[in-house]
C-alpha cells in the first residue's frame, strides 16, 4: 500500500476485478478520438491508455450508442456492432491493460427519433413535442442496451458505466419531474424505476456477474419537481440490486442548474461528494459508491474514501488539465500539480469539434506532435517581459527546455491580469492556478527582476538571444464625459468597500459581468449597462451559460442592455435606449469597456535580438487559454 494517500491508492475487488486503487478515470474524449469514423483512431485510443498510464486503477472510455454509432465527428461514439470495427475496440481495452488498469465502457440510451418518455416531454435536444415511447418500443431499446453490452463484453472491456443520469432517457423515467407516464412506468418512485432496473436485469443476465456494472444517476436534479436527495436514496436502493457501484451525480441538462454536471468556480469544490456520503451513510445502499465532479487532488481523494464518503472518486478534467497528478501526489509534489480552472474550455472544445483545448495544459491533443518537436540545438540566453500568467508560462517552459531565463516585471508582484482572482470567490480556481505559477517559478532556475522596466539597451547589452514579449493589454477609455471619474474594473479589486453601495458597470462582457457580480455578491446594487443587446459574448459557451444563470438569481444585480452611456455626472449616469435618454444614481462608475493590446510597447522589444515572440494580451487581448497556448509554443520553438 502506497505510504502516501494510503485509502485512495487501496485496491478494492469489484465483480471479481481487482483494481489497485480507488481512482477511476471517468469517460471525457476529444472529438479527434473518431474524426469521424464509427472506431476510435490512434489519438483516441491513446488519450485513454494516457490514464491507464498515469495510473488510474479504472478507466471509463466514453462511448457507445444504443443502436450504433453517432457518427457526428464531435462525440467518439463508436460502432460496436461491425465485425471490422471492433478491432480497434479491443485494441484500446488491450492498451489500457498493459498498464495494469481496468477499462469499462460507457453505454448512453438515446430514445429512437420523435420519442420520449411521454408525451410532451422536451429534454436533451428532442423534439419540443414528444411522443411517449410505446412499451414495444422499450423492449426493442431495452434489447439495444442487451446487444451492445455484449458486444462490449466481446471487445475485452472489463465493465460497464451504464448512464442514467443527466436528463438522458434513462434519467427521464426516473425523474418526477419528466417522467408524466400514467401506466406502469410512471407515478411512484417503485413504478418510475421500473424500466431502469427491468434493462439493468437483462444486462446482468447477458454479461454475468463477472462484468463490472456502474450506474451513474443524478443524485438530486436541483429542479423543482425533480429528484431531491431523499428521492435519489430511494431510486439508488431500487437500482442497486443489479449493478456494483452506484455513481452519485447531479443536475440536468434541461434547467437552470445544468452547472451540477459540469461544476465550475460558481460552485464550491467538491459539490457532489455529499451526495455519495449520504448514499453510504444512510445504511441503505449496500453497493460501492463513488463520487464525481471537481475532484483536483489526490489528497481530496484520499480524505474522501478514509471518511467514508465514497468507495471511488472519478477525475476527468484533472487528468486533462495534468496527467501526472497521481504521480506527483505520490511522489509528494502535490504542490506541482497543475489545477484545473473548471472553464469548460474542454468540453466546448470537444462539443464543437474543433482541436481540444485546455486553458491550462497546450499539450492536450498534441502529445505525439510535441514528442516529435527536437530538443533546443543549444541553450540560450532568453529574456521574458513581462509577469502574467503568459510570461511565466513562457520562463518556465523555456527553462524546462534548459534555457537560461530572465524574468522582467514592472510592478511589485507576478501574476498579471490574474491578480484580480485574489479578491473574487468564485474565481477561486483561477486563482489557484497563478498561485501554481508563481510557486513554480520560485522553484525554478528563472532569475526575476521586479520593478523592473527592460530596455532596448539592456537587452543588447546583455547580449540574450532571444526576447518574448508579454506586456500585457491595457484598459479601453471611451470618449464619455466625464469618464475619467470612474474606475476601471482592474483596478477595482481590493478597493471595493470604496466603491459605495450603488454600483454602475459600463460594458457587459465576461469581464464586465463577472465584475458585477463579485459586487452584487458584497451586498452592493448594482446595474450593467451593455450596449449590445447579450452580455458576455466573449465568454466560452458553457462559462457564459453558467454565468447568465448566476445573474439570473442575482437579486441585486440589474440588467440594462441596448444602453448606451452618454455622460457620467457627480452621483449619476447618464444614458440612451431606444432614442430615449434615462440617468441611474450611482456611487461610483466602474468601466469594463475592454483591453487593447500593448502593441507599440511590445513592437519595441522586436529586432534587438535574433529571436523575437509575442505572446499574449499583448498580441490581442483574449484568455488565459491563449496565454498559456502562445507561451508554451513560443518557449517550444527557442
Amino acid at each position: 500500500m502506497a505510504a502516501l494517500f494510503p485509502h485512495v491508492m487501496a485496491p478494492i475487488r469489484v465483480a471479481g476485478h481487482l483494481l489497485k486503487n480507488r481512482i477511476i478515470s471517468a469517460p471525457s474524449t476529444i472529438h479527434t478520438a473518431s474524426n469521424g469514423e464509427p472506431y476510435p483512431t490512434e489519438l483516441g485510443i491513446r488519450f485513454f491508455e494516457d490514464r491507464a498510464k498515469a495510473g488510474a486503477g479504472l478507466v471509463t472510455c466514453a462511448g457507445v450508442s444504443i443502436g450504433g454509432a453517432n457518427n457526428d465527428g464531435v462525440h467518439a461514439s463508436w460502432d460496436i456492432y461491425v465485425p471490422n470495427h471492433t478491432n480497434r475496440l479491443c485494441d484500446l481495452a488491450e492498451r489500457i491493460h498493459l498498464y495494469g488498469a481496468k477499462c469499462t465502457m460507457e453505454l448512453i440510451g438515446v430514445f429512437p427519433d420523435g420519442y420520449t418518455v411521454c408525451d410532451g416531454c422536451s429534454i436533451m435536444g428532442s423534439p419540443p413535442i414528444g411522443r411517449q415511447i410505446p412499451v414495444e418500443e422499450m423492449m426493442k431499446f431495452k434489447q439495444g442496451y442487451v446487444d451492445a453490452a455484449i458486444a462490449i463484453k466481446n471487445c475485452g472491456f472489463d465493465g460497464i458505466l451504464l448512464h442514467f443520469g443527466h436528463s438522458i432517457p434513462m434519467a427521464q423515467f426516473l425523474s418526477p419531474y419528466t417522467n408524466k407516464r400514467t401506466d406502469e412506468y410512471g407515478g411512484s418512485t417503485e413504478n418510475r424505476c421500473r424500466y431502469p432496473r427491468e434493462v439493468l436485469k437483462a444486462v446482468r443476465e447477458a454479461v454475468g456477474r463477472e462484468m463490472i456494472i456502474e450506474v451513474r444517476m443524478s443524485a438530486t436534479e436541483y429542479q423543482e419537481g425533480g429528484i431531491d436527495q431523499a428521492e435519489g436514496l430511494r431510486i439508488a436502493e431500487q437500482l442497486q440490486e443489479y449493478c456494483d457501484i452506484i455513481q452519485a451525480s447531479a443536475g440536468m441538462h434541461n434547467t437552470d442548474w445544468m452547472t451540477w454536471t459540469h461544476p465550475c468556480g460558481f460552485l464550491p469544490p467538491m459539490p457532489n461528494v455529499f451526495l455519495a456520503e449520504g448514499f453510504k451513510k444512510s445504511g441503505k445502499i449496500t453497493k460501492l459508491v463513488s463520487t464525481i465532479g471537481g475532484i483536483g487532488s489526490l489528497q481530496d481523494a484520499d480524505h474522501i474514501i478514509a471518511e467514508g464518503k465514497a468507495d471511488f472518486v472519478l477525475m476527468s478534467r484533472s487528468f486533462i488539465a495534468d496527467l501526472d497528478i497521481i504521480h506527483k501526489g505520490l511522489e509528494d509534489r502535490q504542490e506541482d500539480v497543475i489545477p484545473c480552472v473548471k472553464c469548460m474550455r474542454c468540453h466546448d472544445s470537444d462539443n464543437y469539434a474543433q482541436h481540444m483545448q485546455c486553458t491550462v495544459n497546450p499539450r492536450v491533443g498534441l502529445e505525439d506532435a510535441i514528442d516529435a518537436m527536437p530538443a533546443p540545438s543549444r541553450k540560450k540566453k532568453v529574456a521574458v517581459v513581462g509577469g502574467g500568467p503568459a510570461g511565466m508560462k513562457a520562463a518556465l517552459t523555456a527553462a524546462e527546455r534548459g534555457h537560461e531565463v530572465t524574468l522582467f516585471e514592472s510592478g511589485k508582484f507576478l501574476g498579471g491580469a490574474l491578480k484580480f482572482a485574489d479578491y473574487v470567490s468564485f474565481k477561486y480556481p483561477l486563482k489557484d492556478y497563478k498561485d501554481f505559477l508563481i510557486r513554480q517559478i520560485e522553484k525554478s532556475p528563472v532569475t526575476v527582476q521586479f520593478n523592473h522596466t527592460v530596455t532596448d539597451a539592456e537587452l543588447k547589452n546583455s547580449e540574450y538571444d532571444a526576447v518574448i514579449a508579454a506586456v500585457g493589454a491595457e484598459p479601453i477609455i471611451p470618449p464619455i464625459p466625464g469618464i475619467e471619474t470612474a474606475q476601471v474594473a482592474t483596478d477595482a479589486y481590493g478597493k471595493e468597500d470604496t466603491l459605495g453601495n450603488t454600483v454602475v458597470v459600463i460594458g457587459g462582457g465576461q469581464v464586465g459581468c463577472e465584475t458585477a457580480m463579485h459586487l452584487a455578491r458584497l451586498g452592493k446594487q448594482v446595474t450593467i449597462l451593455e450596449m449590445q443587446c447579450a452580455l458576455a459574448p466573449d465568454a466560452s459557451k458553457t462559462h457564459r451559460d453558467e454565468l447568465m444563470v448566476e445573474i439570473e438569481h442575482e437579486k441585486n444585480l440589474t440588467i440594462l442592455c441596448g444602453a448606451r452611456c452618454c455622460a457620467v455626472t457627480d452621483g449619476e449616469i447618464i444614458y440612451e435606449k431606444d432614442g430615449v435618454r434615462g440617468s441611474l444614481a450611482a456611487d461610483s462608475v466602474v468601466l469594463a469597456a475592454g483591453m487593447r493590446a500593448k502593441t507599440q510597447q511590445a513592437d519595441s522589444l522586436m529586432g534587438i535580438t535574433p529571436e523575437f515572440f509575442e505572446i499574449g494580451d499583448c498580441v490581442r487581448a483574449r484568455t488565459v487559454e491563449w496565454a498559456t497556448k502562445e507561451a508554451f509554443y513560443a518557449a517550444m520553438n527557442l
